[in-house]
């Protein structure tokens, strides 16, 4: 049964195809290709070396949180 649905979508998908212009394939891939980049922009993504920078110096940070817990639980002497 889903043999024949996938068969019938290839030749539904053919027929489409040969209706179309040869140029609607590239057309069609360069606007979703702008459209995926243009999501993309707004997304507010870092790069893998940001992301990083960030992590390192987050781990910095909390090393000095826990260096600075551990020295006020230390009796004054």
């Amino acid at each position: 049964m889903a043999l024949n649905k996938i068969t019938a979508a290839v030749q539904a998908a053919k027929a489409i195809k040969s209706m179309l212009p040869e140029s609607f394939y590239e057309d069609m891939k360069k606007y979703v290709e702008t459209q995926v980049q243009s999501v993309i922009g707004r997304m507010n993504l870092v790069t893998r070396e940001e992301f990083e920078l960030q992590k390192d110096e987050l781990q910095q940070l909390r090393e000095q949180i826990e260096t600075l817990e551990k020295s006020k639980m230390k009796p004054y002497q």
